[in-house]
């Protein structure tokens, strides 16, 4: 499955950041079929590594919990290891 690296800009509540974090750890699939993988924040931007079947899956995704990412916020990504 494709790995897709996307980008938020502002601040990720504490409420926001618990619930991402119990979803990337029971490692269940979205409706949308993404699979959060870690997620990586600073004060002001907050990043979400996912697996996911496409780019558009990551952004209907966001969507539904309420965050709209413009076009470019999501990229395909590999690892190296």
């Amino acid at each position: 499955m494709p790995m897709y690296l996307d980008h938020h800009k502002g601040t990720l509540s504490p409420q926001m950041a618990e619930e991402a974090r119990k979803v990337i750890r029971a490692g269940m699939a979205s409706p949308q079929g993404v699979k959060g993988l870690n997620a990586f924040f600073t004060k002001d931007e907050s990043w979400c590594l996912t697996e996911a079947p496409s780019a558009e899956a990551v952004h209907k995704y966001h969507e539904a919990m309420g965050m709209k990412l413009g076009k470019g916020d999501v990229i395909e990504v590999k690892t190296l290891v």
